[in-house]
């Protein structure tokens, strides 16, 4: 198995011991949570991003390009932190899954229009306005709506972080969901599946073509088990946080995790 690197926690809570001067244990005890938002809208959690091709973080003319970053690279949005290279992946901790259905504003980069947790009742298959050959659900208004996959884990990151992002993953990235989940729920201890945050895995990315062109998918490998309880814990906290409602994810700004390239997967 491979080794979690020596980390920081940033998304858990310091104990007293290690994180606060001895004269402030006391009353930091006495004062815990004041003076800070609980509200899920104050504790969002970003967003890992396959880049494509087409990515403006790989378009050394655009002004959100960023220095080093390639089609295939992993991004950490809002991390501040270099893209992570495809083929070299990164050790996440899977923690929660959600499924919505978000609606884009066409042509492609116009913005979200909205969210929905089951898809609306008027969008139906239609050949894609800026690839033909491609199937997608589109609504009378325009619109495209995308089923997306959400996979909310804790990144292990080389620099020594540890942080919790959303993995969102839409037609053709759906196959790769499906065999992360396949993963998962072949973690069993004594003849029961084991939560989702008990493991680890290395997610890297591959290309696939097809005759419209080439894009990159997430491609998941097992790790084994987490190494600490901590790590299980804050694990088990970031799940929970999710349950309870007291986190969400940003709303993305575009569909990073769907390229035109693809063959969307038929609604399911």
């Amino acid at each position: 198995m491979a080794k979690a690197p020596a980390k920081q926690s940033a998304d858990t809570t310091p104990t007293v011991a290690s994180s606060v001067p001895d004269f402030l244990a006391t009353s930091v005890l006495e004062d815990a949570g004041k003076g800070v938002s609980s509200a899920a809208e104050d504790n969002i959690i970003p967003l890992v991003y396959v880049l494509q091709s087409n990515s403006h973080q790989v378009n050394k003319r655009d002004p959100d390009y960023i220095e080093g970053a390639e089609s295939g690279d992993l991004w950490l949005r809002g991390s501040g932190l270099p893209p992570i290279k495809g083929d070299e992946g990164i050790l996440v901790q899977p923690c929660y899954f959600y499924r919505n259905f978000v609606e884009w504003r066409l042509p492609r980069g116009s913005g979200m229009a909205g969210v929905h947790d089951t898809m609306p009742a008027d969008a139906k298959p239609a050949p894609s306005p800026e690839n033909p050959e491609k199937i997608i659900m589109l609504r009378p208004n325009g619109n495209q709506v995308v089923d997306t996959r959400n996979h909310i884990v804790r990144v292990y990151h080389p620099a020594g972080k540890v942080m919790s992002y959303s993995i969102p993953l839409s037609s053709t990235g759906h196959t790769s969901s499906r065999n992360w989940m396949t993963l998962m729920n072949m973690k069993v201890t004594n003849g029961r599946k084991a939560p989702s945050w008990a493991g680890l895995y290395r997610i890297k990315t591959k290309s696939r073509t097809n005759k419209s062109g080439t894009w990159n998918v997430l491609d998941v490998t097992d790790e084994g088990w987490v190494e600490t309880v901590e790590d299980y814990n804050a694990g088990k906290d970031l799940y929970e946080a999710f349950v309870k409602g007291e986190k969400v994810v940003e709303a993305p700004s575009e569909d990073f995790n769907d390229s035109p390239h693809e063959d969307a997967d038929a609604p399911m």
